[in-house]
Formats: C-alpha cells, structure tokens, sequence
C-alpha cells in the first residue's frame, strides 16, 4: 500500500483513466480488497460506479490561493526603559 500521507479514502477527489473517455475525476465512494488482495477502489463518476485498481487511481488535490489584503496603517510600538 501507500503511506498515510497517500491513503485514499472515501470523500476524496480522484482521477482514473477510464476506457475510451480517457482521463476523469470523480469522487471515491468506498474500497475493498478482492479475493487476490488488490485494493479495489469506487469511484462515482458523472452517471455510474466505476471500480479501478488501486495503483491507476491518482489522488487529486486541490489548492486555493488568494491574495491577503495588506494593510495600508503602520504600527509604532513606543517603549520606555527606566534604570
């Protein structure tokens, strides 16, 4: 299997290259071992349930970024040291 870092788990975005459409994202809906101990994963695509190996599923991850407004005051801290 993979690290911890790597699990994938029900919830998760992943893609999977799926026959003739080629490569597609959906969203993992559960997994399970078959009887030869391969991880089976299923992935709900835009219609159907598609079961995929486990080393053809690439996890998926998304960013957001955005841009912090800067703040337009200065601070002056005034500190007085008395012998």
């Amino acid at each position: 299997m993979s690290s911890y870092d790597e699990d994938i788990t029900p919830g998760d975005i992943v893609a999977v290259r799926h026959g003739l459409k080629g490569r597609q994202e959906g969203l993992v809906i559960g997994s399970h071992v078959d009887r030869l101990g391969r991880q089976i994963i299923e992935v709900q695509l835009e219609n159907e349930v598609y079961r995929a190996l486990y080393p053809q599923v690439t996890h998926v991850r998304r960013t957001i970024s955005y841009t912090r407004p800067s703040p337009n005051k200065q601070r002056t801290v005034e500190r007085r040291i008395y012998w």
